[in-house]
């Protein structure tokens, strides 16, 4: 069982998967950081324009890091785009050697393996 997957709406946060209102109140990025932050809430992943990400319409969640899932808590083989934050997906072409990644926000092709060992 992970954290409460939170969307927001007009200054107050609800559970993605039920409605369910969960704090109200909250005018201010900060105050919902704050308030995410102290409590077991994971907000969906957004990219460096504070777009959220979404996949087939439904928000990607980001937990520990590195593992991306889905409001069926699935988990979703994705990566951040270095440029812009965008969600990169897996190319899927079989003739492709290394792990190529493409980013849905700005086309930009890279290799999650190469960004880690570089960084």
């Amino acid at each position: 069982m992970g954290p409460t997957k939170a969307i927001v709406k007009d200054g107050a946060l609800y559970d993605a998967k039920t409605g369910k209102l969960l704090k109200d109140g909250l005018t201010t990025h900060e105050a919902i950081r704050d308030y995410v932050d102290h409590h077991y809430i994971v907000l969906p992943v957004v990219n460096k324009q504070c777009e959220p990400w979404l996949l087939d319409g439904e928000p990607v969640y980001c937990l520990r890091g590195t593992r991306y899932e889905n409001l069926k808590d699935e988990v979703l083989h994705l990566a951040r785009c270095p440029d812009c934050g965008g969600m990169g997906i897996r190319d899927d072409e079989p003739m492709v050697e290394s792990d190529c990644i493409r980013c849905v926000s700005c086309g930009h092709e890279f290799d999650a393996r190469l960004e880690m060992m570089e960084s």
